[in-house]
């Protein structure tokens, strides 16, 4: 019984490694291409309404750049609590654009200077620092439950 694997393209061939182009004589591949990778329909979604409706729309918001380490860590103490977050993420690049549109928010007192901002209520909470103070103060889930982020 022949052994069937899996190559690239996903289709399963014989063992013996010949495609369909391959058994039909041709010397051309004409394997299917790979589909495109996902959109991110969120972030098209926060390019659309705008950074600062979707702020005030969400109880709570990150906006963080992928792959960012401290980004990372705020996002998984926010969800150990309970809560899920909206998160926006915005690439290395973009970075400076972003922080330029956030400081356009009212009562952020000119924005966040460096990402992560968290946002809670429509209100900059700040970064990584501001958001490990206020949980150990224990300020930060009253208000997360303020905002209607938590309800227990």
């Amino acid at each position: 019984m022949p052994r069937t694997t899996s190559h690239r393209n996903f289709f399963p061939t014989s063992s013996g490694g010949s495609s369909a182009a391959a058994a039909s004589g041709s010397s051309r591949s004409t394997s299917c291409k790979s589909p495109p990778p996902p959109r991110d329909q969120s972030r098209r979604k926060v390019r659309k309404m705008g950074i600062l409706k979707v702020v005030a729309e969400n109880p709570i918001v990150t906006v963080a750049v992928r792959g960012c380490f401290m980004c990372v860590t705020v996002n998984s103490l926010v969800q150990r609590l309970g809560v899920n977050p909206k998160m926006i993420e915005v690439e290395e690049m973009e970075k400076t654009a972003m922080l330029v549109k956030l400081s356009k928010i009212e009562g952020s007192e000119g924005g966040p200077w460096e990402l992560p901002a968290v946002y809670v209520g429509g209100k900059l909470l700040g970064g990584v620092d501001k958001v490990m103070e206020a949980h150990v103060k224990g300020e930060f889930v009253p208000m997360l439950r303020a905002a209607g982020a938590l309800w227990l």
